[in-house]
Formats: structure tokens, sequence, C-alpha cells
């Protein structure tokens, strides 16, 4: 089985691929990292496809348009006791992520089109998305849910899923990690995929680029989406997200800054 990590990027020809595999030895099972070269939404799809019936996929990427679930006045933002006036331009998975102190981005409504250069990493989880669609997206069926844990079986509802790299570490961690431009920041995400078993045999992930290890952390999600493990979110109408523990917390906090002695 191979569990395929995609982190996508606004530059066309800079997605990035990681697979892990399992390989048990005489003390833990490990999962060990795959990396390959950058390359375009369509190299990454013919690679992942090229798996077959062996590849579960993660993707931090939306996989579809916001509905308008949470427009002002549903039923659903009173079932979820939202604030007024909060998350009406979210999907119901991000919401309910940002509730827990985990940000994501907005993601453009149905029928619009991302429009600043920063967005356009949108349309190429969009793209990627559709050309691996022959694995169908996981969607739950669970009526009149909104998160829940992933249960053993989880692949009949689909073997690709979307997650996101910070919302991943933070799940993990139980807290919000640093920056990951921060020394700190790196060391918290490295040690967070160690612990879970993930090796790197090409000289260890402290060689790995941020995104080779943000692919990485999705790809974990994608091994706990395959092994009836983790937690999703979110409506199945419009795209649910998959994160590597179960239960959730209730908060995720940053970390206070560490002790810092005044000046004479």
């Amino acid at each position: 089985m191979r569990y395929c990590g995609i982190d996508v990027s606004a530059r066309p020809g800079h997605q990035q691929l990681v697979t892990l595999h399992e390989r048990r030895t005489a003390g833990e099972p490990e999962l060990v990292a795959s990396f390959y070269a950058a390359g375009d939404g369509e190299a990454i799809a013919r690679t992942v496809l090229g798996f077959g019936g062996e590849a579960v996929v993660a993707v931090d990427a939306p996989a579809a348009r916001r509905l308008d679930l949470l427009a002002a006045g549903s039923a659903l933002r009173t079932a979820l006791a939202l604030p007024a006036g909060r998350y009406e331009q979210h999907r119901v998975c991000d919401a309910l992520l940002f509730r827990r102190g985990l940000p994501l981005y907005p993601i453009p409504a149905s029928g619009a089109r991302a429009r600043r250069a920063w967005e356009q990493w949108i349309d190429e989880g969009f793209a990627l998305h559709a050309a691996l669609g022959s694995l169908n997206a996981y969607r739950p069926h669970e009526a009149g849910a909104v998160e829940g844990p992933v249960r053993d079986g989880a692949l009949r509802f689909g073997r690709v899923a979307e997650s996101y790299p910070d919302a991943v570490f933070g799940a993990l961690l139980g807290h919000r990690p640093p920056p990951k431009r921060t020394p700190s920041g790196l060391q918290q995400r490295i040690a967070a995929l160690r612990l879970r078993g993930v090796v790197d045999a090409d000289g260890g992930l402290w060689h790995r680029t941020l995104d080779e290890l943000d692919a990485c952390a999705v790809a974990y999600a994608a091994f706990t989406l395959a092994n009836g493990g983790g937690w999703w979110t979110g409506d199945a109408r419009e795209g649910v997200i998959v994160l590597p523990v179960a239960p959730l917390l209730a908060r995720y906090e940053t970390l206070p800054p560490p002790a810092r002695l005044p000046l004479a």
C-alpha cells in the first residue's frame, strides 16, 4: 500500500509528492518515506495512479468550492452555535477547525475563481483532485454529522482525502506549532513525524525541504485514513478534512514564548 501526500503550490511545476509505505523490522513498524522530484499536477497524478489500487492519497488543497452552507440565517449555523457575522465565507470543515484554533485559508464560493496570486494554489488543487477522480473523493456517509472518527473500512467512501499540514502537525503535537521557518517550528514538525514512525533512509528528515515535510505530514493523514484512524470534519456535500488523531481537542493554542530577562 502506498500512502501518498501531495503539497500543492501556486507555481504549476512545483507540486510535491511524498509516499509512505510500511516496513516491519524486529522493533516497531516503520513508515518509510519516498520523496519525489517536484513537478506539475499531471505528472503527480500520473505517478499516483500508476500505483493502481494500492494508493491512498491526501492533498493539502480543497477538492471543491464552498457552497455557502454557513451563510447568514442558515439552519446549520444555528446547529453549530456559530457567532453572528463569523465564518459566513467558510466551508463547514474550515469553520470547525478555525474555531479550534487551526486556521485555514478561505475557499472561493461555487462559480468564483481565485483572482489574487497567492490563491492560485487553490485552482492547482482543484485540478489535482479532478485528475485523481478515478480514486474517488473521501466522503463519509453519516447523515446529519459534520465530524466524527474515521472508522475501519473508510476507503469504501473514497481514497482521496483533503488534509492540511499545519492542522496535521497541530493535531499530532496537541498545540499550534511555531512558524515552520523557525528552528523550533521545524524541530517540532520533524519530531512529530519521527514519533509516529516516519523514517527517511536517505539522510534523514532534516535534509528535506519545508514542502517535502508538508507533503510527508499529509501522507501520514492518508495512512491513518487507510487504517481506520483519525478524525474527519466538515459537510460531505462540499468536502471534509481528515486529520490523523481522534478525537480532536476542543482548542489548539500556541505555546507561551520562552522566558527572557530584562536588560539593565
